[in-house]
């Protein structure tokens, strides 16, 4: 596999439960660079919750993966971010730390178009962490909450959407690559070794 030559933000977009974490390690696993999951961080701020709004903790963990995000970066790495990129400002935070380091960004959007299998996936997983939804009613409530926040446009971002649903795992780690490869790295074309 070739090597990005240039430090990228690989940024994945999903709900809860869509499929986003596996392709996530897939992706980071064929190109051997750094996976930040946004839930690794807000795991650790279980103690915290009792005593803490929920909405401190999560604003907590995004800041925390753009922290690290950045020093990376800053050492001219690439990395994958995991988390649901529920809202436009998280985007736009992405936008200027790429900006400011000279970085590229992409983002890979997962939205499984078979809701029974999503579903199935999602209370097959549990509630990871005590803060993710368990129950498809669970996740229903969840997608009331965000109003809609989380359908947004990207801008210039290059975006994939990719139906986690419809294709198996290795059909869309090749997609994801051959699209980060085209927009991130466009001298670059990806070898099958």
């Amino acid at each position: 596999m070739a090597k990005l030559e240039i430090p990228v933000i690989i940024a994945m977009k999903g709900h809860p439960g869509c499929g986003k974490s596996t392709l996530a390690h897939s992706i980071a696993s064929s190109l051997q660079i750094t996976l930040l999951d946004k839930d690794d961080i807000k795991n650790c701020t279980i103690p915290l919750q009792l005593t803490s709004p929920a909405t401190l903790l999560n604003d907590l963990s995004y800041h925390a993966i753009w922290n690290i995000a950045s020093t990376q970066l800053g050492l001219g790495l690439s990395v994958i971010l995991d988390s649901p990129l529920s809202h436009r400002s998280h985007l736009d935070h992405l936008v200027r730390l790429t900006a400011s380091a000279s970085a590229r960004l992409v983002v890979i959007e997962c939205k499984p178009s078979d809701h029974d299998e999503w579903r199935r996936r999602l209370e097959r997983r549990g509630g990871g962490g005590g803060h993710k939804p368990a129950t498809w009613l669970e996740m229903e409530k969840l997608l009331e909450e965000y109003g809609g926040c989380t359908e947004y446009d990207v801008g210039d971002v290059p975006k994939m959407v990719a139906d986690t649903t419809a294709f198996s795992l290795e059909q869309l780690c090749s997609a994801a690559l051959e699209f980060i490869f085209n927009y991130a790295a466009p001298n670059l074309i990806p070898s099958n070794n």
